[in-house]
């Protein structure tokens, strides 16, 4: 860990390589007066007012833009009792084909008959999730018709790096993991209460940094706590609707299968299911004080909790626990974390995409077709911005993080499918 010196707060860095541009980021964020701890976490990179793979613990507001546009954004995974000889070619394939068939991809919402089966199947959860969040007490709603949205959202994967894969460890145990968050939810919430912020700073006479905050004491920054806890609640359940419509993909191909992540760690949900946030605030206590912590792209690694942290569509995921570091705000990295931005590498490396699916293929990893850009000066170009090197070295992220996490398990994909 390095020490950056600032005229605000210190900023901790895990981050030997951190790009300027994200390193500039962070720098002006610890000079903002609400600020009271700043870190950088070992896959940060550049994103909106706040890097990706940052962490700030902040006293008395809350700040939209350093959750992000995904609330809620996480993983989930379980350990199968299937060993990876006996996924043979035809199997491969079979479990490529049904589970692209059983999750909406990319931007894709559910058909009426999804939506409406899992409207019965989970009303109940819908309105839990309403009344714990508390969102029935404002009468702000940045999400248009929200109910349908849910249900037209619940259990759809997302694009961009969002992703469901078919894995094998060092054992040679198939597990399955899902990285997806709150959809356009999430978007919508953080998009209505930025420009919130932004209306209000300018009517207090306070721009800090033109970073739009909102002070968590006021109806305002109450009704964001609350929608961005609905977001949080329905991310959780997006990804364990998905996660189960894999399970029964996995139970119609072997009769015999079992879910034994409760061999490995010992919170999973029932045994079976790790399921957690990367992208949220929360009110946590640290160094004697009460602070509400942003992690922006960064794992909860409190005292033995499991975190996930996942690499490339090509190269090794983790399942870790946490040591606990208060140093750290107790967060480790949510990835390997970009190298580059997409529209870049894709330019970059437009002329490579033969040579990366044949790199797949010999790699023995099955994977969504690369998608085609519909618009703009990339029009008609492959997005190959999820391969190995669009993303730093995962092994050199967890090398740089070995007093924020204790890795478990060492894992490896053979299907990786997009959005």
């Amino acid at each position: 860990m390095e020490i950056i010196k600032t005229d605000g707060v210190d900023v901790r860095n895990w981050c030997p390589d951190v790009e300027q541009n994200a390193k500039d980021q962070m720098l002006k964020i610890a000079m903002l007066p609400y600020v009271r701890e700043t870190c950088l976490m070992p896959d940060a990179h550049w994103g909106m007012d706040m890097c990706i793979g940052g962490v700030v613990a902040t006293q008395g507001v809350v700040v939209p833009s350093f959750v992000g546009s995904d609330g809620g954004c996480g993983m989930c995974a379980i350990k199968t009792s299937i060993k990876r000889d006996q996924i043979t070619d035809e199997i491969h394939a079979k479990l490529f084909n049904m589970i692209s068939r059983e999750i909406p991809l990319g931007c894709t919402h559910n058909t009426d008959k999804r939506r409406n089966e899992l409207t019965k199947k989970f009303g109940q959860k819908f309105q839990f999730i309403v009344d714990k969040s508390g969102i029935n007490y404002f009468e702000a709603e940045p999400v248009p018709s929200w109910e349908k949205a849910f249900f037209a959202q619940l259990g759809t994967l997302g694009s961009g790096n969002h992703f469901c894969e078919v894995q094998y460890d060092e054992e040679g145990y198939i597990w399955v993991m899902i990285h997806s968050g709150s959809r356009n939810i999430g978007k919508r919430i953080c998009d209505h209460f930025n420009a919130s912020a932004k209306e209000l700073n300018e009517k207090w006479f306070s721009n800090c940094g033109n970073i739009p905050f909102l002070p968590t004491d006021t109806v305002e920054g109450k009704c964001y706590l609350a929608w961005m806890d609905f977001a949080l609640r329905f991310a959780y359940l997006n990804r364990m609707v998905m996660m189960d419509s894999v399970k029964e993909v996995f139970t119609r191909v072997f009769d015999d299968v079992k879910f034994i992540t409760n061999e490995v760690v010992d919170d999973a949900v029932n045994g079976e299911v790790i399921n957690i946030h990367h992208n949220y605030a929360s009110l946590e206590h640290h160094h004697g004080k009460n602070v509400w912590v942003h992690r922006k792209g960064a794992t909860l690694a409190g005292d033995g909790n499991t975190g996930i942290i996942p690499g490339s569509m090509e190269t090794n995921s983790f399942i870790v626990k946490g040591l606990n570091n208060h140093m750290s705000l107790k967060s480790c990295s949510h990835g390997s974390g970009r190298k580059e931005g997409r529209t870049d590498f894709n330019v970059k490396h437009e002329n490579d995409s033969q040579e990366i699916v044949a790199r797949l293929k010999a790699k023995g990893i099955l994977h969504s077709k690369l998608s085609t850009s519909k618009r703009g000066r990339d029009k008609g170009m492959l997005d190959v911005s999820e391969t190995e090197e669009a993303y730093k070295d995962v092994i050199s992220v967890m090398a740089n993080q070995t007093d924020l996490v204790k890795p478990l398990v060492k894992l490896a994909p053979i299907i990786s499918i997009k959005g």
